[in-house]
């Protein structure tokens, strides 16, 4: 394993979905381009895979970004 292998955890950040901009990038999915707030949920719009992609998430979600 080569040092340029390891991940520098001191750059992730947990947020709340609540907190989730635009332009932030959340480990595993991609970058955030579009936020959408609904009654009991949250849909954020990634670009993933040079596609849009609608993921929902829970109010209590907690998600990790770079």
């Amino acid at each position: 394993m080569h040092e340029s292998d390891t991940l520098d955890i001191s750059k992730l950040k947990l947020i709340p979905v609540a907190e989730i901009t635009i332009g932030q990038y959340i480990i595993n999915l991609g970058s955030v381009i579009e936020t959408e707030r609904l009654q009991q949920h949250y849909n954020l719009i990634i670009s993933r895979l040079n596609e849009k992609q609608v993921i929902k998430f829970t109010d209590d979600a907690v998600l990790a970004v770079i």
